[in-house]
């Protein structure tokens, strides 16, 4: 998970972790779900987003994410699998078929677990913390390639080790709308910002490290990459902890 700090601005090699999550308790929000969990969400103005779960009032770990501002896409049979990730089979809206599963690292898993840690139905904004990517040719009748997203850690593996679970690593193939060089105000470390469309139903933004792209793609450029897929269902605090209650966060023990 520390890796994909670097695709939000943060090099948590100079950073120091405990500095750095002091920085975000300090200056997040805090969303208090019950009486043992409350989350600290922190929202750069570049997009960039760290969620700090804090258990009993400990912090019991920190998450890089990105204020995705993509459109919502539908979603059902969604399911907590571990701390921070759930799978789930995204819709397509305008004739309820099936697009794909996909497995996410949830910003408001906290929500979720409280809640029962499943839903039958929902919507889910997408976004995503690249880990490679290289531009691509546009498709040709020759060689047609869609665009795509696949989670590639969905179906256990054969002789699998008993404690595997799913990931929400995933190929996306699509088409930039949208490009800049955003830079983390926090650290002052730029990175890309890139709204992508994998499908006509589904567009999602990206978050990359600066190093994987000499300038910013411009619109229309096909990309191909690997990365880690987030996003939140947008799911309300329990009831009793209203948003107009959230408050400044406070600093870990």
């Amino acid at each position: 998970m520390t890796g994909l700090f670097a695709s939000i601005g943060v090099d948590l090699a100079r950073a120091d972790l405990r500095r750095f999550t002091l920085a975000v308790v300090t200056d997040g929000v805090a969303v208090p779900h019950s009486r043992r969990f409350c989350d600290h969400v922190w929202t750069d103005a570049s997009g960039a987003r760290v969620v700090a779960r804090a258990r009993w009032g400990r912090i019991h770990h920190v998450q890089p994410s990105l204020a995705g501002g993509a459109a919502a896409v539908a979603c059902e049979n969604i399911r907590l699998i571990d701390d921070r990730t759930a799978i789930m089979d995204l819709l397509d809206e305008t004739d309820g078929g099936l697009l794909c599963p996909v497995a996410v690292h949830l910003e408001d898993h906290t929500a979720l677990h409280v809640a029962g840690g499943a839903l039958p139905r929902g919507q889910i904004t997408l976004s995503a913390l690249a880990e490679s990517l290289e531009p691509q040719p546009p498709p040709t009748p020759d060689d047609p390639t869609p665009p795509g997203l696949v989670c590639d850690d969905l179906t256990r593996p054969h002789q699998a080790d008993p404690a595997w679970t799913p990931t929400p690593r995933a190929r996306l193939h699509g088409t930039v709308r949208l490009a800049e060089l955003r830079t983390n105000t926090l650290t002052g470390e730029p990175f890309h910002w890139l709204r992508l469309s994998v499908h006509p139903a589904i567009a999602l933004d990206i978050a990359a490290p600066a190093t994987t792209l000499p300038i910013s793609p411009p619109p229309g450029t096909t990309l191909r990459l690997r990365a880690t897929l987030t996003g939140r269902l947008n799911l309300p605090p329990k009831e009793g902890h209203l948003p107009h209650q959230m408050r400044r966060g406070r600093a870990p023990y």
